[in-house]
């Protein structure tokens, strides 16, 4: 009995393998009337992110800490790539109005 107990906390509490793996992702971001949907991105340390980015209204968004930027306008896609090199939490800018639209959340990989 004790066996199958100790056996069934392994196989629950065991490490996940894919944990700390970056990964490669991708996510739709819409920008409607002054707000970011989702308004939280959260990713882990590492991975490989694309935001795919839609607007109603012309900006250049500019991502904190990474210093990335891109000009997106009505009817446009636009795509910021990077790598989440840097753990913490990042404000997601419209660069000219310095209005914030949104965070992005980097945990420890």
């Amino acid at each position: 009995m004790i066996v199958l107990i100790l056996g069934g906390l392994f196989f629950l509490l065991r490490p996940d393998p894919q944990a700390g793996v970056p990964r490669d992702r991708t996510i739709a971001v819409s920008l409607e009337g002054g707000e970011m949907r989702p308004a939280e991105i959260s990713v882990n340390e590492g991975d490989r992110v694309t935001l795919r980015v839609s607007s109603d209204e012309p900006m250049e968004l500019h991502l904190h800490g990474y210093d990335v930027e891109q000009v997106v306008g009505p009817g446009q896609k636009a795509r910021l790539r990077f790598r989440a090199d840097l753990t913490g939490r990042f404000e997601i800018e419209d660069h000219e109005s310095e209005r914030e639209l949104g965070v992005l959340q980097v945990r420890p990989g």
